[in-house]
Formats: C-alpha cells, structure tokens, sequence
C-alpha cells in the first residue's frame, strides 16, 4: 500500500486521511455542524461547483481554510497549482466526469466524517 506523506505523519490510505482532514475541519473551527449540514446538502443537491460557490457566498463561512483542508483530499484526483484559482479548479474537475464524481464521493465522506466529529465534540 501506497503510504501519503503529511507534514511529520505517514498516512496508510485516503481513509486515514479523509478522518484526519475532518477531525481538524471540526477541531480548529473551520465549520460548525450546522455549516456542514448545510454544505452537506448543497454538495448533495447541486455539486461540487455549487457547494464551492455557496460557502463562498456565506461571510460565517472561513472559504479559504476549509477549501485549503479539503484540498489535501482532493488533490489526489487533481493537483491544484499554485497560481491557479479555486473557481478554475472547480470548473476544470467538471470537465472530467469520472474525477468530479469521485471528488464528489470524497467530499461527501469528508464531510459526513466532520458532522460526526463535531456531533462528538458537542459542537
């Protein structure tokens, strides 16, 4: 199995990493439970490109550090680089249907894994 270096941890597997990425989405205060309800519906609903735009659009929301922490998951579909910006991001995954659909998957897990962190956290 392929081991995933983060910072001074190896990580075995995307599992592992999708846990760890939502533990820290809930424990540094990236987004409550409710804003992750909601984003959870909005990814459902609408997408990946819709959930983007709408956590843009919420001045509660802090886009920038949940969109650096999800990227560390999304990445391994598709590298964002440097210059390029997240709204490029967006619209160039979606020009691949098999990637936005399994960044979609990742997304929803990540997620999901966050409601229940922050659940646990009483948050």
């Amino acid at each position: 199995m392929e081991e995933i270096k983060m910072s001074n941890q190896k990580v075995e597997s995307l599992e592992a990493l999708i846990s760890k990425i939502s533990y820290e989405i809930v424990s540094e205060g990236i987004l409550e439970e409710t804003e992750i309800n909601k984003l959870l519906g909005v990814l459902a609903n609408n997408g990946v490109y819709a959930m983007w735009v709408w956590a843009r659009s919420r001045k509660d929301i802090n886009d920038h550090a949940l969109f650096n922490e999800l990227m560390r998951v999304m990445k391994f579909v598709k590298e964002k680089s440097e210059e390029e910006s997240f709204e490029n991001y967006f619209q160039s995954i979606s020009e691949d249907l098999h990637k936005l659909l399994f960044i979609k998957q990742l997304l929803e897990k990540t997620l999901i894994y966050a409601r229940y962190h922050a659940k646990s956290l009483g948050d």
